[in-house]
């Protein structure tokens, strides 16, 4: 429940990505990945710890390794999600001295 309060109350703004959730944060646009593309979410499997609540927005954008995350059945919604998700992750530029903000 606190986790859903945080979650609705709070954006990111990504300077290193150290301690922001790729999948589950609210860092793209104000908006979590589930919220912008929820059928790519549902092609992320859920092992254990969960990639979903454990990857990092730096770990995540090293090498494009999200890209890895995905496993299943890629559906035209999944596929058009996945580029669309690109276009907003590719050439982001992390910040290694700054901080994320959370406001």
């Amino acid at each position: 429940m606190a986790r859903a309060l945080f979650d609705v109350a709070v954006n990111i703004t990504v300077g290193n990505g150290e301690r922001t959730l790729f999948w589950s944060d609210r860092w793209v646009q104000g908006k979590t990945i589930a919220d912008i593309a929820p059928n790519l979410l549902r092609v992320v499997p859920p092992p254990t710890p969960r990639i979903v609540n454990s990857h990092t927005v730096c770990q995540a954008l090293n090498n494009r390794s999200w890209v890895f995350d995905i496993r299943g059945a890629l559906m035209v919604q999944v596929l058009t999600e996945y580029l669309h998700i690109w276009d907003l992750v590719d050439g982001m530029v992390l910040r290694p001295d700054v901080p994320n903000q959370h406001h």
